[in-house]
């Protein structure tokens, strides 16, 4: 967390803007020179912080991460440049700019979200759906549902005091298909996805601990936070706990443990929904590789468009 530090020389303040940088299991304070006097405008430190943080985790990108098989290290240390330009994007933008751009992120979010799940709304429809503005009455109304479950689904998601366990997982879930007529809580029945079946009903809540064990060993390793959130999201999935709402949901997961360590949203693509699945598919095969690239991929593209 940035920090504004006072230093005394001759009894004068200078002040200092700095940061603690976490680097594999220690950290390194950065900081820049504000002045005896602290700004009102903090833009320009801003940069200069963001530059040398850049350098600094270029520097040792393989104290933080480890290297993942197939996976070249500089793609991770792009990813992790953006992901820095994010965070002093943030940092500048007033609370009500913030929430401006996290209400657009939302509207992108649950329209490719929901169209990939079948949904026929038009961005402008999610749009208007969730700022309430007048809808066209031909718009059927479960669809008008989906976007509100959706949008209080993305909150819990941003929400600090969201923590990941069975009981959660379900609480998601249940927002998302509230009003929709599907069952509560872990499927009862056997459902089969692509010719593929799933984990049968009785074997459901043991995987799905199973699962969130998996995540918090993951968390130890020094992994890229987003290839662990990629093999949670495929195992999620090739689960599929609940009757319906499963790809909406591990979506929704996907973000949130990127969101947590504050990293930006990803956002897979209705367009290239066809390659989401088929990428998913062949690490459900035992062969990661073109799953892992997919997600490198939609990430670097959502980051460069948000950034």
């Amino acid at each position: 967390m940035l920090q504004i530090e006072q230093k005394k020389v001759n009894n004068k303040p200078f002040f200092y803007l700095s940061e603690q940088i976490p680097l594999g299991n220690k950290y390194k304070k950065i900081q820049v020179y504000l002045g005896k006097n602290i700004p009102n405008n903090f833009e320009l430190f801003y940069k200069k912080l963001q530059t040398k943080e850049t350098k600094l985790v270029i520097d040792n990108i393989k104290k933080i991460f480890v290297t993942e098989k197939n996976i070249p290290l500089e793609q991770i240390t792009e990813i992790e440049k953006l992901k820095i330009k994010w965070k002093y994007l943030i940092l500048s933008l007033s609370s009500f700019q913030q929430e401006q751009l996290w209400r657009k992120i939302a509207i992108q979010f649950i329209y490719e979200s929901n169209a990939i799940e079948g949904s026929k709304l038009s961005p402008t429809e999610v749009e208007a759906i969730i700022r309430k503005k007048y809808l066209n009455k031909n718009i059927d109304r479960k669809e008008i549902i989906e976007v509100e479950n959706s949008i209080k689904a993305f909150a819990l998601i941003r929400n600090p005091k969201f923590e990941l366990n069975q009981r959660t997982i379900i609480k998601l879930h249940s927002i998302v298909t509230n009003e929709l007529k599907v069952t509560k809580g872990y499927k009862k029945v056997k459902i089969i996805v692509n010719n593929k079946e799933t984990t049968p009903p009785g074997q459901v809540r043991p995987q799905m601990s199973q699962l969130l064990n998996f995540w918090h060993k993951q968390k130890k390793l020094n992994r890229h936070p987003l290839f662990i959130a990629a093999n949670f999201h495929q195992q999620f999935e090739s689960i599929h706990p609940f009757e319906d709402g499963n790809g909406r949901v591990g979506r929704l997961l996907f973000n949130w443990m990127l969101l947590r360590l504050s990293y930006p949203p990803i956002l897979f693509r209705f367009q290239n929904r066809l390659t989401y699945f088929s990428a998913l598919n062949q690490a459900d095969d035992g062969r990661p590789k073109k799953w892992y690239w997919h997600c490198l991929r939609v990430y670097k593209n959502t980051l460069k468009n948000l950034v």
